[in-house]
């Protein structure tokens, strides 16, 4: 199995003008967790106008390999 670093990107305007930020995590489940999170409503609280989305990258962050397997005797 294979992780990939994944972006959250939070998309909002501020002052007449668009703005979009990112916050990285080592997994697509991290960000998702966050975006769960309160910090939409707090955002959205002052921000109107705001979207949030998680973006994975093609960077992998962790590659699980299968254990190989003792040698028969």
């Amino acid at each position: 199995m294979i992780e990939f670093f994944t972006a959250l990107v939070i998309s909002y305007n501020m002052s007449g003008g668009y703005t979009e930020s990112y916050v990285w995590f080592e997994n697509k489940k991290h960000c998702q967790q966050a975006m769960k999170s309160n910090i939409y409503d707090v955002i959205y609280e002052n921000y109107e106008n705001t979207m949030m989305k998680c973006h994975v990258s093609d960077q992998a962050s962790n590659i699980i390999r299968p254990l190989k397997r003792p040698d028969p005797k």
